[in-house]
């Protein structure tokens, strides 16, 4: 038993492990890293490529040892030490920090002597911490790859590779309240950043991953100008924006994204670049007020509103008017016919996104 925890642990080839144990020998680990792993065979391979490829020259001690003849358990109870230095698949680039991480090993012997059950508890997170492995398997690599290209603005195309084609997408911020899919949500980043706002840019100010959910969570800064002419925008403003926000991204068994929440304050980005709402919405609204104020009737005015859009006042003049159609024509008679050559300003405007109310004065 302790010869086959030392060949485990130094990562001695196959051969050097497998005349300890059963050929069907099982493992298992509540560890992250080693979830998918459920045989002796797999675990020692697992630690083959971490001792001898991305971690060479790592140690380990084995701190105790103990037999319990009740259930024919060994235990041992080992400290790993190494420097991630070394490219090996399903771990981040080689990030030159050290770990020293602790272990149990709880190995069940047969009746023949050797080992055909293995469950190991360690506290991966801890480990993945101190050598800066976020989730400890690189799972989190999609994830972060799908961040840039997304705020780079390359679009699905880009993205598709690092989630689910059917990624849904949500959040509480008017420009995107109808986007339902990472899909949509790529290419509306993508007209934001290489149409609306070129030479946009972006920090990454935080980010990590909670193993617990399988959750990525990243904390950006986006900043641009409105330059270019976008459907859905108002027209090119000239104004700046920085604006924060934060990425939830949850990751399947398979390392890809199968779901984002964006939690993001939309309506403060939109007063920085000058779009009442975000979406551009209150444009109608202020063509209307302009169309109305100036006499233009029901002609100049409806493609501004809805048909049957409804009126209402608390004033003797127009207690009887109950339709905007009605209102745009009463008003062109007090411009054109009883009032030729007024005027008026417009001294202040708003709107509420969640209410959808635009205020004119």
């Amino acid at each position: 038993m302790m010869i086959f925890c030392q060949a485990c642990e130094s990562g001695t080839v196959r051969p050097g492990v497998m005349q300890y144990c059963t050929s069907d020998a099982v493992f298992s680990a509540q560890a992250e890293p080693l979830k998918d792993i459920t045989t002796v065979h797999g675990y020692a391979e697992w630690m083959k490529g971490i001792a001898v490829v991305a971690m060479p020259g790592c140690s380990y001690e084995l701190n105790t040892r103990s037999f319990d003849p009740e259930t024919s358990t060994a235990t041992f109870f080992g400290t790993f030490r190494g420097t991630h230095t070394g490219r090996l698949d399903g771990l981040p680039a080689p990030t030159n920090k050290s770990m020293e991480t602790q272990y149990v090993y709880n190995m069940h012997l047969n009746p023949h002597g050797k080992v055909d059950r293995i469950t190991k508890v360690w506290h991966s997170a801890w480990a993945a911490a101190q050598v800066g492995w976020t989730p400890p398997t690189g799972v989190f690599a999609d994830a972060e790859h799908l961040f840039h290209a997304c705020e780079s603005g390359k679009g699905w195309q880009e993205i598709m590779q690092y989630c689910t084609p059917d990624a849904v997408f949500s959040a509480q911020a008017e420009p995107l309240k109808e986007i339902t899919t990472v899909h949509g949500y790529a290419e509306w980043m993508k007209g934001i950043a290489i149409i609306a706002m070129p030479g946009c840019s972006y920090d990454l100010n935080a980010h990590s991953f909670d193993p617990e959910t399988s959750t990525a969570t990243f904390f950006g800064t986006f900043r641009g100008t409105h330059t270019g002419h976008l459907d859905g925008l108002p027209d090119p403003t000239h104004k700046s924006m920085e604006t924060q926000y934060v990425y939830n991204m949850h990751v399947n068994a398979h390392g890809k994204v199968d779901r984002i929440t964006k939690v993001w304050h939309s309506a403060w980005a939109a007063a920085q670049v000058g779009w009442t709402p975000p979406t551009g919405v209150p444009a109608d609204a202020e063509h209307f007020f302009h169309a109305c104020e100036s006499g233009k009737g029901w002609q100049g005015v409806m493609q501004y509103c809805t048909p049957d859009a409804v009126f209402s006042a608390q004033a003797e003049p127009l207690k009887d008017v109950t339709t905007v159609h009605e209102y745009a024509e009463w008003m062109k008679g007090i411009a054109v016919v009883a009032m030729p050559g007024c005027s008026y300003d417009l001294n202040a405007h708003a709107f509420d996104p969640e209410t959808s109310t635009a205020t004119f004065f």
